[in-house]
């Protein structure tokens, strides 16, 4: 019979490489789709896309959380009262959906004139409300999935969330390709996207009946105290991931009053391929979550140290490296994407990309703080992050013009992650030194490779073409990344044992969850 741990192992296994692939797929999908919807609607019409989407996704974020806080009391739901309790607050989500779209409408009604004057709509101005009356629709159908990906979440069902995932980002993405193909604009790609997001939502209830028939939503008088804990722990959550999403989607937004839409559709392309970057580790991340939360019950806080240290030192030998590695082939990865420059997105790519890594290196600090039930930890650092981001944006772009809005995000960024490591250590009684030691000879190499490979460049493969793109994007990558792994190895700190763990984690990712076998130097 196999074991407790053995299970979760396999389980964990499962989900990852399940969510791997499904987060494969959507990334070949945009990678497939955004040139071709960036060549047929244009510079100025993609970016008022790219816009418009922008502020729907900072809607979004007013579900307050509550969707993380669903996947935790799933998770936790044991006895039949749990389970009643947990319908009935998934009710509320659904109850929640129906709200958000009517704040949103509200807002975007009373707001437009002010937004068509912002982002100087003028000819367009009529296309884009109707293309932003669609997306409402398509973030109302978000909404309504929250409590069925919440049930699928926290009973770690991943294989079905990936099914589906995957299966409408292909949809998603011929609708869209279709659409523009077939002379269809704003509006026409807007109505695409709402349905493929009623679609999904659909699969989504459909599976969650299909597997957890006794968690189907239902409406039922909830306790208030019971409503402000898992309010109170949503809030917090969503204060964290959803600062991430109003830095990006601020810069979109002031890029594209201060200099108009074409410049900020170009820094949007750069965002999207740097999204590449935080894919492995950010679906890792999320995957990781409720197998700790489950793993600390069972082996208690001295195991979850260990996962700390482990978990960020593999974060930091992957991410480091990668990061040098995409910084001295921004420019021809994006030649080779759309067929020609667009130095905007090259640019972002090179000021975020650094920030980006710094920030996701500790999101295993995040995971521990979530799972010992203190996500308000993350609180201060995110607000620091909009906070500084705000203040630094009219300074530096006066000083830098369009430069200075991603510089400024970047420089928050930074700050911001450094103080959340003190505090999170202070809070916690968890000393730095043991984190710097498992951090700074991935950092420290990845930048001695990365000055090695930029400074190399010049006398790589290099051409106009496509062709020539893709041979410049694998020698200085390429470089760069054999450079760095080289000094991680002759300096002694990847070992054998290091490497055989690597090995594993390439196989069975859930190898991260046994810091006994392997740990820190």
């Amino acid at each position: 019979m196999a074991s407790p741990a053995n299970t979760v192992d396999a389980r964990v296994t499962r989900n990852t490489a399940s969510m791997l692939a499904a987060r494969v797929v959507m990334a070949l999908c945009g990678l497939i789709s955004v040139p071709v919807i960036y060549e047929h609607l244009g510079p100025r019409e993609f970016g008022v896309w790219v816009v418009l989407a922008g502020l729907l996704a900072m809607a979004a974020l007013v579900d307050l959380g509550l969707g993380s806080a669903l996947v935790r009391e799933v998770a936790r739901a044991e006895s039949a009262a749990d389970r009643d309790l947990v319908r009935r607050l998934l009710g509320l989500g659904l109850g929640w959906a129906a709200l958000l779209g009517l704040l949103t409408l509200g807002a975007l009604g009373v707001g437009w004139p002010w937004l068509t004057a912002l982002l100087r709509l003028d000819d367009l101005a009529g296309e884009a409300w109707h293309a932003t009356l669609w997306l409402v629709v398509g973030l109302v159908a978000g909404a309504v999935e929250l409590p069925w990906r919440a049930v699928l979440e926290g009973g770690q069902r991943y294989g079905s969330l990936a099914a589906i995932g995957a299966g409408s980002a292909v949809l998603g993405a011929a609708l869209a390709i279709l659409v523009v193909r077939l002379g269809g604009g704003l509006a026409a790609l807007a109505a695409s996207a709402a349905a493929t997001g009623a679609l999904r939502t659909l699969l989504l209830a459909a599976a969650t009946h299909r597997r957890h028939p006794e968690l189907s939503p239902r409406w039922g008088r909830l306790d208030l105290r019971e409503v402000r804990r898992v309010g109170s722990y949503g809030l917090r959550v969503q204060v964290s991931s959803g600062a991430g999403v109003v830095n990006v989607e601020l810069d979109r937004l002031v890029l594209g009053g201060a200099f108009g839409p074409a410049v900020a559709g170009g820094f949007d392309l750069g965002t999207r391929l740097l999204n590449l970057l935080r894919l492995p580790p950010g679906f890792a991340l999320v995957v990781l979550f409720p197998a700790a939360v489950a793993r600390t019950v069972a082996r208690g806080t001295g195991w979850l140290d260990r996962f700390y240290l482990s978990a960020t030192r593999y974060l930091a030998l992957f991410l480091a490296p990668a990061t040098a590695a995409l910084m001295v082939s921004a420019d021809p990865l994006v030649r080779l994407w759309l067929g020609h420059q667009v130095p905007w997105a090259a640019a972002n790519i090179v000021i975020l990309a650094p920030a980006y890594a710094i920030n996701l290196i500790t999101g295993a600090a995040t995971i521990v703080a979530r799972t010992e039930g203190r996500p308000g930890l993350e609180t201060r650092y995110v607000l620091l992050s909009v906070v500084l981001n705000l203040a630094l944006t009219v300074p530096l772009l006066w000083l830098c013009g369009p430069l200075g809005v991603p510089l400024s995000t970047a420089l928050a960024v930074v700050l911001s992650t450094g103080y959340f490591l003190v505090y999170f250590h202070s809070a916690t009684a968890r000393p730095l030194l043991p984190l710097a030691r498992a951090i700074w000879p991935p950092v420290a190499t990845a930048v001695a490779a990365g000055l090695i490979g930029a400074a190399a460049g010049q006398y790589l493969p290099d051409g106009p073409g496509r062709l020539d793109a893709a041979a410049a994007v694998a020698t200085r990558a390429g470089l760069t990344l054999v450079v760095a792994v080289a000094l991680l190895v002759v300096g002694g700190h990847v070992g054998a044992t290091d490497r055989t763990r690597l090995h594993r984690l390439l196989r069975t990712p859930a190898a991260v969850l046994s810091p006994s076998g392997g740990g820190q130097r």
